[in-house]
């Protein structure tokens, strides 16, 4: 079990933390000579020696990290005792016995789910609370509208044809930011607009598009109740009150 679980935040190390940390002009084997000064070149025989202790670096990093993630949910390991651990399963001379470290294992992932929940529900609250406080403030903007649903959109341009139905399939360009001004999504980089029927897309642009017509632009500001609600889509937090720059491309309706 302890081999496996060592063999995993090595890989974890290797797969998430190596390329985040480093630019990818740097080589791999450029790493430890970039951070090392002459005493501790002098310790190293082979490059062999340097990768190992490279590796050794990345996991050190990776485990830091877990745990300052870790102490902000209430939740403090002892370092030197990760260590003694790692130690020990090298050496094979466990304190502890496989079934013991894997009861342990499972209650640490029980207080971590439950850590999580609760920073999770404490963030879905304050993003719904600044999310009202942007849209009340965005209400003031001049042209603004609002409906019954909470759904705030200000036209830019209406364009002209017929009125959209669920059943009208739409070509769009768009970008997504979050209140903070975070971009989630935008089809202008990818450099290609997305067609799909509009009974698809989620109900603050299926309300909002109707205000406009083929060649129309919008701005949308959608509630948390009109697009993913208090779940955590895509990298979109729970709660998150969304904002769309949407320009209708075509429209044609479903025969």
């Amino acid at each position: 079990m302890i081999f496996f679980i060592l063999k995993k935040i090595i890989l974890l190390c290797v797969i998430l933390y190596i390329p985040k940390s480093f630019s990818s002009s740097v080589p791999f084997s450029d790493i430890y000579l970039q951070a090392s000064n002459s005493e501790l070149k002098d310790k190293f025989h082979n490059n062999n020696e340097k990768l190992a202790y490279a590796l050794g670096v990345s996991i050190g990093n990776y485990v830091n990290q877990s745990f300052e993630k870790q102490k902000k949910m209430g939740i403090e390991l002892d370092k030197n005792n990760l260590l003694k651990g790692i130690q020990d399963v090298i050496s094979d001379h466990l304190k502890l016995s496989h079934q013991e470290i894997s009861l342990l294992l499972k209650e640490l992932e029980k207080k971590i789910k439950h850590a999580n929940k609760i920073q999770f529900e404490k963030n879905a609250k304050e993003n719904f609370i600044q999310g009202e406080l942007y849209m009340k403030n965005f209400s003031k903007v001049k042209n603004v509208k609002k409906t019954s649903t909470g759904l705030l959109y200000l036209i830019e341009r209406e364009g002209e044809g017929e009125v959209l139905t669920n059943d009208t399939k739409i070509t769009v360009h768009y970008k997504g930011v979050l209140i903070n001004g975070v971009e989630f999504d935008n089809s202008y980089r990818r450099g290609k607009p997305i067609s799909l029927m509009l009974k698809d897309v989620i109900l603050g642009w299926q309300e909002g598009l109707k205000y406009i017509k083929k060649g129309g632009k919008i701005k949308l500001v959608i509630p948390p109740n009109l697009a993913y609600g208090d779940q955590e889509v895509n990298g979109i937090p729970g709660n998150s009150t969304l904002i769309f720059d949407i320009e209708l491309l075509d429209a044609v309706k479903k025969l």
